[in-house]
């Protein structure tokens, strides 16, 4: 499999997903469910196997790549994450006649049971953009927009486990804008060579310090997520964590998106898909940083 190819990750609602397991003989699809040993105690899908995403990197080789696996956890968070590591996993052939498919269960377990979950829209937030330079400034507030939330989420106090972990991603937030910074400028220096009227790009603290970050990178609006932050300080530290993995895997979902349209030839070039492949690539370390956390929680969700 090549660097930048990657297996489909399908989407399946709950209801298609009955439909699917009613109308298939047993044993020719897995069920991976990846929460906690005590959350799949409690409840989970019949049949299910209990892969817990910390886990799951050392239990892919036991994964039947002829069988078409569906992942699922409580809402959505973590196993898209596992579907991810799945699809990179070299053992699932690019395309679906050649082996089994990789499933996502939207919404996890509480909308296998009928209860609401939030809506996490993806919206076109790059539509519009021409050049680099555009590109650029946009991934730019988008790491604003998460660095903002999980300031937020810090400052609402929640426990210890969690503050520790709004920490770590605070500044790796901090430093990957650093890294799209460091592609604008070379871009800007690269562009006022050819015109003596170009300034010169403001310094790093300054640029960042303006940006709005209203909108995150897998196109869900930071102020529509207020709901969850009021809940921050009462909230268990899984709950906090699997969002953050959702924000950072639906981030990580749309630069590999939008590396496979720059290789199609979306008019950005080959500099644009190196430039989303180099931030997929820091989402999806972002993502594993929680993974890890996750894999510390004891079965009630609280740090051990």
């Amino acid at each position: 499999m090549s660097p930048s190819a990657r297996v489909p990750i399908e989407s399946i609602s709950p209801q298609a997903l009955r439909d699917y397991m009613a109308a298939r003989p047993e044993g020719s699809y897995v069920l991976v469910d990846v929460r906690q040993p005590g959350e799949y105690r409690q409840e989970h899908i019949p049949g299910a196997r209990l892969a817990p995403v910390g886990e799951l990197a050392g239990l892919l080789p036991t994964l039947d790549p002829t069988q078409d696996h569906v992942f699922y956890c409580r809402s959505g968070g973590r196993s898209i994450a596992a579907a991810v590591m799945a699809a990179e996993s070299g053992l699932f052939p690019e395309s679906p006649t050649g082996g089994g498919r990789i499933l996502n269960l939207a919404g996890g377990m509480s909308a296998w049971e009928g209860q609401a979950v939030a809506d996490s829209p993806r919206i076109q937030v790059f539509a519009g953009v021409r050049t680099m330079e555009e590109l650029l400034r946009r991934a730019l507030d988008m790491e604003k927009a998460a660095h903002l939330l999980y300031t937020r989420v810090r400052d609402a106090g929640p426990k210890p486990a969690v503050c520790a972990l709004m920490d770590r991603l605070i500044g790796v937030e901090l430093a990957h804008a650093r890294v799209v910074y460091h592609h604008l400028a070379q871009r800007w220096n690269a562009d006022a060579s050819a015109d003596a009227t170009r300034g010169p790009l403001p310094p790093f603290e300054e640029l960042f310090a303006a940006l709005e970050g209203r909108v995150l990178e897998g196109g869900m609006a930071v102020a529509n997520l207020d709901p969850w932050v009021r809940d921050a300080a009462s909230g268990d530290c899984l709950d906090i964590a699997e969002l953050a993995l959702e924000v950072e895997m639906n981030a990580y979902d749309l630069y590999r998106t939008l590396a496979d349209e720059a290789r199609r030839g979306s008019g950005l070039g080959g500099q644009a898909e190196r430039a989303f492949l180099d931030l997929a690539t820091q989402e999806k370390t972002h993502a594993r940083m929680i993974i890890d956390q996750i894999a510390t929680f004891s079965e009630d969700g609280e740090a051990r």
